[in-house]
């Protein structure tokens, strides 16, 4: 039997009295959300993950002086509870949880650190840090850290740098060590990682001028290839856009991003060599969609529209476009969704 309802996390910006992260039902029988409960204590919590344990939620505080903050996380009792904060070094934006270990990345200073994970779910000290060179230290935008699939590898999208840095992440020691890096085309602005489920590839949508690269790569990473450049915006559009979020599928046929200003989603079909074609775009009923994310069955995309303080539900059709339902959930500036799988 397929699952029918899941659970939701969604971060906004907002100052630490304020409900800041909620918690949400997603009913995939009715596409509708409702609400289970809200939590205080986090000043802007700009982006979620949960354990494999699904114990523990972990949220950057997204400030001057930025915090990683792990909480514990009761299914069965409704509650979240948190356990623990550790410094950043900078300013975050983005977090990846691995097994033992939490990667975040930090926006205002162009760094990226590693904190352990205990057992219990809660975070640790402080076990690597790496800061782009001195000299350009104050162009440096980290804006995400993922872990390639399967590899001990990891890569940090530089959005000022117009770069992607690589590492390697050693399971035993929890240093992370910077091995290469490669430029992206000039303007592109590199913001967020989506890899593809069975192919080696992944791709990146970049900020500042609408464009998505697909880029081959091996396990080794002895070589890596920028294979294509598509735009995300395919009409005569007048004004500003930035390209924000991208996903790709569970099937991997599809690959969807967000653009803020054109206020939309851009759908395309993953072809056998794992290059796009494009599908359609689709208003996402509000302003700035931020961050989206799909559904683990492939059913749905739920957009996060940070300026009109919505989160709106659309149906993946057969063709890969996506179909407005009608449903929405008011809250007030959700930057993150996080399903929990």
């Amino acid at each position: 039997m397929c699952q029918q309802q899941f659970d939701l996390f969604v971060g906004c910006y907002g100052t630490e009295t304020e409900e800041t992260i909620h918690w949400l039902n997603f009913d995939a029988r009715y596409g509708k959300l409702r609400i289970i409960n809200s939590f205080s204590g986090i000043e802007n919590p700009s982006f979620l993950a949960v354990n494999k344990k699904k114990s523990h939620l972990y949220a950057i505080s997204e400030k001057t002086n930025g915090e990683v903050v792990s909480l514990q996380w009761s299914e069965r009792l409704g509650t979240l509870k948190e356990v623990k904060r550790q410094p950043t070094n900078g300013g975050p934006c983005y977090l990846e949880n691995g097994e033992h270990a939490l990667f975040t990345a930090n926006y205002s200073n162009g760094s990226v650190i590693v904190h352990s994970l205990k057992e219990t779910g809660e975070i640790g000290n402080e076990i690597s840090f790496y800061k782009t060179n001195s000299h350009q230290q104050s162009a440096s935008k980290v804006h995400a850290i993922r872990n390639i699939p399967n590899t001990p590898y990891f890569i940090a999208t530089d959005l000022g740098l117009n770069k992607l840095n690589f590492f390697k992440h050693n399971h035993a020691t929890g240093e992370l060590t910077f091995l290469f890096e490669e430029q992206v085309p000039d303007g592109s602005g590199p913001r967020h990682i989506a890899f593809h489920p069975t192919l080696n590839v992944f791709y990146i949508v970049n900020e500042l001028n609408s464009t998505i690269l697909t880029y081959l790569y091996d396990k080794d990473l002895q070589h890596i290839k920028l294979c294509q450049t598509l735009p995300t915006i395919y009409d005569n559009f007048q004004h500003a856009n930035y390209g924000a979020d991208i996903h790709v599928t569970k099937t991997g046929k599809f690959v969807y991003a967000s653009n803020r200003g054109h206020d939309s989603i851009t759908a395309y079909k993953v072809l056998n060599d794992g290059t796009l074609a494009f599908i359609s775009h689709t208003k996402t009923e509000g302003q700035w969609p931020r961050n989206f994310t799909i559904m683990p069955d492939d059913t749905y995309v739920l957009v996060a529209n940070e300026q009109s303080n919505n989160i709106m539900v659309f149906e993946i059709l057969e063709d890969g476009s996506l179909q407005r339902t009608g449903h929405r959930f008011h809250v007030n500036k959700p930057v993150c969704l996080h399903i929990v799988k």
